[in-house]
């Protein structure tokens, strides 16, 4: 319909050529005002838009279906490798123990010496008839010792053996056991071949008039055993011990 009234409009057109200038602007005003009469009418209507009114208490809104949502299915377990991690290994330390002990070998004791090789002991083998006191005699005992070759030395370890305190070693007699006596010092001269003794200690005599012989004789046989001894010279305290045993 607006495009046929527009071009009805423009067919009955003057020709502005032929017409005075005022009377064309005239002219071109209607038309124009036409035209714009024109596009208001085709323009289409607003329609009219009711707004809400209030009320007393609020409407609550109605509930919409949701649009589908897609369901996601639970994940699902899945092997997953575990990376190989090196485990450390322990070494235990080692524990504490007692070294081995060496395992004593059996040995044979040394031979015992023996002949001029040994220190000897003298004792009493009593009424055998002998020259020594009242008929008796005198018997050597092995100290199991050897001898160092130093004369001192030797004299002191035989005399220590001998005042041991026992009265009687098998069938020995030791008549000096009842004594308190004790090896002081021990000298020797080369040139006189004299072993001088200094004991201390008490000599003590027993109840048989006999022992004193006896014990002058084991003592002086016991250092006299050694080579290069000639004369005993023995001091018990400041006496001579040959006039202790001399005199009752």
């Amino acid at each position: 319909m607006t495009n046929r009234l527009d071009s009805r409009l423009f067919m009955n057109l003057p020709d502005f050529s032929t017409i005075p200038w005022r009377l064309a602007v005239w002219r071109l005003a209607i038309i124009i005002a036409f035209g714009l009469a024109a596009g208001c009418a085709a323009l289409p209507t607003p329609a009219a838009v009711s707004l809400p009114t209030a009320s007393s208490s609020p409407s609550l809104p109605t509930p919409t279906s949701q649009p589908p949502t897609a369901t996601v299915p639970p994940p699902t377990e899945t092997a997953t490798a575990i990376p190989h991690t090196s485990t450390p290994t322990v070494t235990p330390l080692p524990s504490e123990t007692p070294a081995p002990t060496e395992t004593p070998t059996e040995t044979s004791p040394p031979p015992t010496p023996s002949g001029e090789d040994a220190i000897y002991v003298y004792y009493i083998l009593l009424n055998d008839g002998g020259p020594v006191a009242c008929g008796d005699s005198l018997v050597k005992a092995n100290t199991g010792l050897a001898r160092t070759g130093d004369i001192e030395a030797d004299v002191r370890t035989a005399l220590e053996r001998l005042f041991f305190k026992r009265q009687y070693f098998g069938r020995l007699y030791n008549p000096v056991y009842l004594s308190n006596l004790e090896v002081e010092s021990v000298k020797y001269d080369k040139n006189t071949k004299e072993v001088s003794v200094r004991l201390d200690g008490t000599y003590v005599r027993s109840g048989d008039r006999c022992d004193d012989g006896r014990v002058r004789a084991q003592i002086w046989t016991t250092i006299r055993q050694f080579e290069g001894v000639k004369t005993v010279y023995i001091l018990l305290r400041e006496s001579l011990l040959g006039d202790i045993l001399a005199t009752r």
